[in-house]
């Protein structure tokens, strides 16, 4: 079985030899593969492949995306049902076109998928700033539509409290691997809070609903990464959005991308807000409680960073966090939990 999983080469060999085998003709490696940054908990890696066997949907750039532990194989087969479910309602995700559990082609569990064309939102919105409105303005109208789908067969998580266990389940996990009293202080406040976000509405909540999560070609937008993919209230979409948009002020990477996003983070939040109220309304209150909620999770994913947990520790995020975030994330805790009596 195949070794390194952050060798796109050595990954990209692997699928052009199974595809040899299962098509029947010689498959080979089309240019030079490479490794996607950004991978947070998986390992991510463009590769082409080219031979007279291979099907129509095999051709053009794929992604290869590999989970970090050999145990995630229900993982790996639930987003990829989730992903067909919403192709099948014409909502844009990857087009999925293989699906590995762990030995059956690499170590680990393996995705391959059709790659999106455009840029990821956030890049879009910093290489043309005059566009930032209507980007803004179609993320909302795609969160809208998303929380707007038929539920009937939904492949995810669908009981009640299926997106506060979501969120929860890493600070969980990082208090009782990590101990940290703070963090630990903090979750049993956010403990009290969450059986007041269930709420009574039952919508597809993608889980991780920000620009960088989000596509851009023209006025496309197709939406990635639906590891954290339930059914919940429409707040919890998007009360992490309207938070994200002011931590990527912090974790920018350069000063200039740092100062840039600082100043229009918070005009780009209040765009958001607007634009979505324009399609649905949100129940303030469960915003402020999925805020307490979405804070101790992102806070519990820092010390989870700095611990070495997540699989690509060279990663935008890894350790090169600003000391900054974390502080923020301590500081809009305390602020988020008295607002709603925590």
């Amino acid at each position: 079985m195949p070794g390194d999983p952050r060798d796109s080469t050595t990954v990209a060999q692997t699928l052009a030899d199974w595809a040899t085998g299962h098509f029947g003709g010689p498959v080979a490696v089309h240019g030079a593969p490479t490794t996607i940054g950004g991978g947070l908990d998986s390992y991510l890696h463009s590769i082409a492949l080219h031979g007279a066997a291979l099907p129509a949907e095999w051709h053009g750039p794929l992604v290869v995306r590999l989970l970090p532990a050999a145990d995630r194989d229900e993982q790996a087969a639930r987003e990829v049902a989730v992903q067909r479910w919403c192709a099948q309602r014409a909502f844009a995700v990857p087009t999925v076109v293989a699906v590995f559990a762990a030995g059956e082609l690499f170590h680990l569990p393996t995705q391959v998928m059709q790659r999106v064309p455009g840029l990821p939102m956030l890049a879009a919105i910093t290489k043309a700033p005059w566009r930032a409105g209507r980007l803004v303005d179609l993320l909302a109208a795609t969160a809208h539509r998303l929380h707007g789908l038929p539920t009937d067969g939904w492949p995810g998580p669908s009981q009640p409290t299926a997106t506060v266990d979501q969120r929860l389940g890493l600070p969980r996990r990082a208090v009782e691997s990590l101990g940290l009293p703070e963090l630990s202080a903090a979750l049993a406040r956010a403990e009290t809070v969450a059986p007041l976000a269930v709420g009574s509405e039952r919508v597809v909540c993608h889980g991780d609903f920000h620009p960088l999560n989000v596509m851009v070609d023209g006025d496309a937008a197709t939406v990635l990464d639906w590891t954290d993919a339930t059914l919940g209230p429409r707040e919890a979409d998007v009360s992490r959005t309207l938070l994200l948009f002011h931590v990527a002020s912090i974790a920018a990477n350069g000063a200039a991308e740092r100062t840039a996003l600082r100043v229009v983070g918070p005009w780009l939040e209040r765009r958001y807000r607007r634009a979505y109220l324009a399609h649905a309304e949100l129940d303030p209150v469960l915003l402020q409680r999925w805020e307490v909620l979405h804070l101790v999770h992102g806070w519990a994913q820092v010390e989870m960073l700095r611990a070495g947990a997540f699989a690509d520790e060279s990663s935008v995020a890894g350790s090169q966090l600003p000391d900054a975030v974390p502080t923020f994330l301590r500081a809009r805790f305390e602020l988020a939990a008295a607002a709603v009596g925590a």
